[in-house]
């Protein structure tokens, strides 16, 4: 059976320390140093499930380690834990969700001897749960339950590890609209439930955090920014308010999802992520300077003073649907949402609309209705879709067809909006997933148009509970096991019991760090990768690596198609630096990243036109890029290099389009039956799949 926690991971000061800009060793009080995974449980030997993601520790404290002279202080609330969730993206666009608790807690003593740290020192440490399930609040509460058992004064009556096993191992994921599991920790009980798979997404966050920090107008040309797949940053200076949003952005796009980069709560040291060309929906502290950044066209979302700023226009939403939205938003916000929106409510001259608001707390019941608010937008603007559909062979969806059908019925010329959304990844996404599966027989935007056009009550499409969920009750395995009654209490938050092996390993990275803390030439700056990084650790590291190499290509290759009429790219700096990332990376980083983010720029809607000195360098670096992957036997490089290769073109002197690929031919990988094998298999796989 499922488990509802996949691991409880402990993270923060290990012993091999590293800056942010990876320095070895203690540098002082005042830097900022790389987090590592210190504890987990099961260990990843033991699970039934992949093991947490390498990046993990770099996310959960995206500041990075902060050192201290002083722990909790009652008086100085800087020094009280945080609480926040985030959320990490699989490469396969499955989500990761980690409630986390991060605190102060003593440098452990081997550390702080070994590298000369002061005595009584503090550093930032997360403990986290890992879920696939977003249920986010039961995430929050056994955390702090855990958290709180720690450091309770009257302890408690197993080791803790012994508590983090039993919950780990012991609660099962409730099926959903069927069951409610109950479970203790110590004398606290806890309960958890997920919704039925017939209705709206399972989504347990408030959406309050987002209607709150926004006014209509904003949370509105915010939602088109997300539907339209602009690039999105979020500022705030709360972690969890950053997740929250980002999550709630998500579950009212419904039916259709993002598609794109999603890091809810990006770590301190990726700022320069914000500059990739590509769509994202990225969150960032408000502390973190971007002031060197391009930020062109990124939409920049103040939530802490309610402002949006922009490069790029973003198209409003056309009416009649603005209206609609807009007076039911007010209509469900009023009277809870004070400040501008109530200003402009009270000023109009229907003020009658917004007597009915309810005047009861925030709750689940409103966060249902502002959900539903949205699908009934999308089922007005798609209305009649499904008359559009073709999937054949040229197109999915007949979108100047549509167009033409809307604007007869609206009296309008086509929408900017709406035709941008069309050609949106998500509405294309969602026609697919729908075309040939089970998926349209819980499809609710086509059972709310269906029910609108009956003349029903809308919210008859929601599944109804018929009957009490049934209670499955988990006794805890280890109890009355500690017979004398005595109870564990902790100064700081306890390591799991290290196996010989484990503790051998720890003894040798800090054995080899007292080594070179003493050998002058490493003192004044070797900073060689350590030879003891777990296998954990080196994907991490590799993880980074990629993502900084593949941001660098993006930078580069954009301001390679932007230089002047007299500039001449092959003596440029961006050429030169793209043409050292591809020829100097053995594992094919840059080569394969290049030419992915071709194709990424092909995809945003590039005309793929170029002048006849970028041809000239575009089919270089495309030559060096396919040569190396050649050596290294990578087909889906050099098949991928091939098909951009026949989008980019030229215009020659009689205005006849000549193609990249055309100039590729002399290359001896077309000749080798290797590659047409392999290519002619991917091509119909790609065609069965479609």
């Amino acid at each position: 059976m499922a488990r509802i926690f996949e691991y409880f991971v402990v993270c923060g000061l290990g012993p091999e320390i590293r800056t942010l800009d990876n320095k070895r060793g203690f540098h002082g009080m005042e830097e900022l140093y790389l987090s590592s995974l210190l504890d987990q449980y099961p260990p990843s030997d033991r699970s039934l499930y992949p093991p947490p993601p390498p990046q993990l520790p770099t996310c959960v404290l995206p500041a990075g380690v902060v050192l201290y002279t002083v722990g909790f202080d009652t008086n100085d609330v800087s020094t009280f834990p945080r609480s926040y969730p985030i959320v990490l993206t699989e490469g396969d666009g499955s989500k990761i969700y980690v409630s986390c608790i991060a605190f102060r807690d003593p440098v452990c003593d081997d550390i702080a001897e070994t590298y000369g740290i002061p005595a009584n020192s503090y550093a930032d440490k997360c403990i986290c749960l890992v879920s696939r399930s977003p249920s986010f609040h039961i995430l929050r509460e056994t955390l702090e339950e855990i958290f709180g058992l720690c450091f309770s004064p009257d302890g408690s009556s197993k080791p803790l590890w012994n508590v983090i096993a039993n919950l780990v191992s012991g609660v099962p994921l409730p099926t959903p609209g069927k069951d409610r599991v109950l479970f203790a920790i110590e004398n606290s009980l806890l309960a958890v439930e997920v919704p039925p798979k017939d209705g709206l997404p399972h989504a347990d966050i408030s959406f309050q955090p987002l209607v709150q920090c926004l006014d209509v107008d904003n949370f509105l040309q915010l939602f088109t920014a997300v539907l339209l797949e602009r690039r999105v940053l979020l500022r705030s200076n709360k972690y969890s308010l950053l997740t929250l949003v980002s999550e709630a952005l998500c579950h009212l796009i419904y039916p259709f999802r993002w598609q794109h980069v999603y890091i809810p709560l990006l770590f301190f040291s990726g700022v320069d992520y914000i500059d990739a060309p590509t769509p994202y929906m990225m969150g960032l502290h408000s502390g973190v300077d971007t002031s060197g950044l391009a930020m062109d066209g990124v939409v920049v979302v103040d939530l802490e003073h309610n402002r949006i700023s922009t490069t790029e226009e973003i198209p409003p939403i056309p009416e009649p649907e603005l209206s609609t939205l807009r007076t039911e938003i007010m209509k469900l916000l009023h009277p809870n949402v004070v400040g501008i929106d109530q200003l402009k409510a009270s000023l109009g001259s229907s003020s009658d609309h917004y007597i009915r608001g309810s005047s009861k707390p925030w709750s689940e019941d409103h966060d249902l209705q502002l959900r539903f608010i949205f699908l009934k937008f999308f089922a007005s603007i798609l209305g009649g879709y499904r008359n559009f559909i073709e999937n054949t062979a040229n197109q999915v969806f007949n979108t100047q067809a549509f167009l033409k059908k809307r604007s007869r019925s609206t009296n309008q010329p086509p929408d900017p909006m709406i035709t941008q959304f069309l050609d949106s990844q998500g509405f294309l996404d969602y026609l697919e997933r729908g075309l040939g599966s089970d998926e349209n027989n819980n499809n609710l935007l086509d059972k709310l148009q269906d029910a609108i056009g009956r003349g029903q009550n809308p919210l008859s499409i929601l599944p109804s509970p018929l009957v009490e969920p049934e209670i499955i009750t988990i006794s805890d395995s280890g109890s009355g096991m500690s017979g004398s009654g005595a109870k564990y209490t902790y100064d700081r938050f306890p390591s799991n019991v290290r196996t010989e092996e484990e503790e051998e390993k720890r003894q040798q990275i800090l054995a080899a760090a007292s080594g070179s803390l003493s050998s002058p030439s490493i003192v004044m700056g070797m900073d060689s990768k350590a030879e003891s990084l777990s296998p954990r650790e080196r994907a991490a590291e590799r993880e980074r690596m990629v993502l900084d190499i593949k941001v660098k290509l993006q930078g580069l290759w954009l301001r390679l198609l932007k230089l002047g009429p007299t500039d001449d790219p092959l003596s440029s700096f961006e050429y030169g630096t793209i043409l050292a990332l591809i020829e100097s990376d053995a594992e094919g980083i840059g080569g394969s990243g290049f030419v992915e983010c071709i194709r990424e720029h092909i995809h945003s809607g590039w005309l793929c036109q170029l002048t006849d000195e970028q041809f000239i360098a575009v089919k270089e670096l495309l030559k060096t890029a396919i040569s190396r992957a050649t050596s290294r036997n990578d087909m889906a490089t050099i098949r991928d290099a091939l098909e951009v290769s026949a989008e980019m073109y030229k215009k020659d002197g009689n205005n006849v389009s000549d193609y990249v690929q055309r100039h590729l031919r002399s290359l001896s990988i077309w000749e080798e039956l290797r590659f047409w094998e392999g290519y002619f298999d991917f091509l119909m796989d790609r065609l069965s799949s479609n």
